[in-house]
């Protein structure tokens, strides 16, 4: 796919996407939000329904990302998500460097896709640990 019908596609998409958010009936409230990656058809960078039990958004981790999806969300409607994802995307955006941003983009993809948040960050925690432990036993 070239650059130009990529961007053709997804503004066709987001287009579809904005009819279907301006269709959602006002005072949603503060909607608890589920999101899971899977993929998608062409152009179909993520979807989204409304149920009883909040907003659940499914998106293609090879045409989008998380934070994306979050942010198109959060133009129309209010959500709240669990405490570890929100700590892990307020981390992302209070970052200043770039390798940061990247490292808790990819923390908060891999949370998506495992739908395990408490998992994910032992496992990035274990991988620091590990780090340290070779420093200072390099440094020894």
């Amino acid at each position: 796919m070239t650059t130009s019908t990529t961007r053709a596609g997804f503004d066709a998409f987001r287009d579809r996407m904005c009819d279907h958010f301006g269709q959602l009936p006002d005072g949603l409230g503060n909607q608890h939000l589920h999101v899971e990656q899977a993929p998608l058809g062409p152009d179909e960078y993520f979807t989204h329904r409304l149920d009883s039990d909040g907003h659940h958004i499914v998106y293609d981790p090879w045409q989008t990302n998380g934070l994306m999806v979050r942010q198109f969300l959060g133009i129309y409607a209010t959500f709240t998500e669990e405490p570890i994802r929100v700590s892990v995307r307020d981390a992302y955006y209070e970052a200043e460097a770039a390798g940061a941003r990247e490292i808790w983009g990819i923390v908060l993809s891999e949370i998506d896709r495992t739908q395990d948040s408490e998992g994910v960050v032992d496992q990035v925690l274990g991988l620091l640990q590990q780090a340290r432990a070779k420093t200072k036993a390099t440094a020894a």
